[in-house]
């Protein structure tokens, strides 16, 4: 049985709808204004019909703002497990209709029965009447519409029912106990009587009982209280030793950690220090081939950091052929062969046994020691892959900090270390080939 309460608010279809109970009869139907009331006999059918439902297990499914696409619909299954009584609140936004239906499934049964035929609504408030269990299905479809899409709103409440027989049996099975034990309560009433004065005696026995196990109790909570205390007061201690403990652990591998890296960082220093010790024949010979374009790079860089002297002023007095290891970092710098922040530490060895002005030669074993201290293996000339990413990369750097001379000076630099050591690299290369023709 479904029915529509008379309120119902939905536009597009009668105020009351009656469908069939699904497992049981039809409602009983109310008579029209100027008819006759119920007879009792009715009015007690109509009391055998009510129906109780528990409200702790009910069920709610709410759904806000759900959008229906124009051609598509929303279907919402629901497993009734249960006897039960279904509610069901929907409305269309902006008073759009939309086509409702609704299907169910008896557990007993092979196919679906339609128990609300599709009706195009805006909004509905109704409910299902189900003796029985299965699969409900509500649709809601917008296959009508080409061009809208709807937006519904929904709240669904499935209450189980509340068997009325069982509790009126139920009611009489607990009223026939009562008046048996009504009658059994006057046969032993005597018993009772008897007894009361043994049960006075125990009673005041078990007062005294009670009253040494209150303080019993008392003593002994008293005592719990005060190991407690020292439990509690240990485990402070305990977790503060554990801290303390913890934070130690830390303190010592910090150290460890520092003491590795110190070590590392000395062995490093060690080794940058003895950068002289990988000068090999070749790259000594390399050094004194590229000797005139050094000379260039050396003098294109000597003194570029110190300001020019204004006319009145007399020059500063520096060392003569000297640059400045600031001088020589803004040139490794230039060529992006060492980053713009802090020196690597590979430049501790290069200026080892310096000062802080360098002469040519100092300069030109830098540039060696730093050739040393970056090559990846052991090569017999690391100067020349150093020397020839001057000229790879002149054109792509800009010489803001020197002035036009001192450019000039820089690029005679790098054409000449291109031709000079593209013809060092030619000529071994055939020595290699004879070489190999040879053998």
């Amino acid at each position: 049985r479904c029915r529509w309460p008379t309120n119902d608010r939905r536009r597009g279809g009668p105020n009351d709808m009656v469908l069939p109970k699904r497992g049981g009869k039809e409602p009983p139907v109310k008579e029209e204004e100027g008819e006759e009331d119920y007879d009792e006999d009715e009015q007690g059918s109509e009391d055998d019909d009510y129906v109780e439902l528990d409200l702790e297990r009910t069920l709610t499914w709410t759904g806000n703002a759900v959008i229906i696409q124009a051609g598509g619909e929303f279907r919402m299954p629901l497993i009734v497990p249960h006897p039960s009584v279904l509610a069901i609140q929907f409305e269309v936004d902006n008073g759009n209709d939309i086509e409702f239906s609704l299907m169910f499934k008896d557990d007993n049964e092979d196919e679906a029965n339609m128990l609300v035929e599709p009706v195009r609504v805006t909004d509905r408030e109704g409910q299902l009447d189900i003796d029985t269990t299965g699969v409900c299905e509500i649709i809601w479809s917008n296959a009508y519409a080409w061009l809208t899409s709807k937006t519904l709103s929904y709240q669904l409440q499935l209450a189980p029912k509340i068997d009325l027989l069982k509790k009126k049996w139920r009611a009489a099975i607990i009223s026939a106990a009562s008046d048996f034990r009504i009658m059994s309560a006057v046969t032993s009433a005597e018993k009772a009587e008897a007894l009361s004065k043994t049960i006075k005696l125990r009673k005041a026995q078990l007062h005294e009982v009670v009253s040494g196990s209150r303080e019993k109790t008392a003593q002994a909570q008293t005592r719990h209280e005060k190991y407690m205390g020292h439990v509690a007061r240990l485990e402070e201690e305990v977790a503060a030793a554990r801290a303390h403990a913890e934070q130690a652990a830390a303190d010592l591998a910090s150290l460890h950690k520092e003491a590795a890296d110190a070590e590392r960082s000395l062995l490093k220093l060690q080794a940058l220090r003895t950068l002289d010790s990988g000068a090999t024949p070749a790259l000594l010979d390399t050094l004194e081939h590229v000797a005139e374009p050094l000379q260039l790079l050396f003098d294109a860089y000597a003194t570029s950091m110190y300001e020019q002297p204004q006319e009145g002023e007399e020059e500063e007095e520096r060392p003569p052929s000297s640059i400045d290891r600031a001088e020589l970092l803004h040139l490794l710098q230039d060529f992006e062969i060492i980053g713009r922040g802090d020196p690597p530490e590979v430049m501790y060895g290069v200026f080892s046994g310096c000062g802080q002005q360098m002469s040519l030669d100092e300069f030109k074993r830098g540039l060696a020691r730093l050739a040393v201290g970056v090559a990846d293996e052991k090569e017999e000339d690391p100067l020349t892959p150093l020397l020839l990413l001057l000229p790879d990369r002149i054109e792509q750097i800009k010489l803001t900090s020197l002035d036009v001379q001192r450019r000039f000076k820089v690029l005679q630099a790098c054409d000449m270390l291109a031709t000079l050591l593209d013809d060092e690299l030619d000529e071994g290369d055939s020595e290699e080939e004879e070489e190999e023709e040879q053998e």
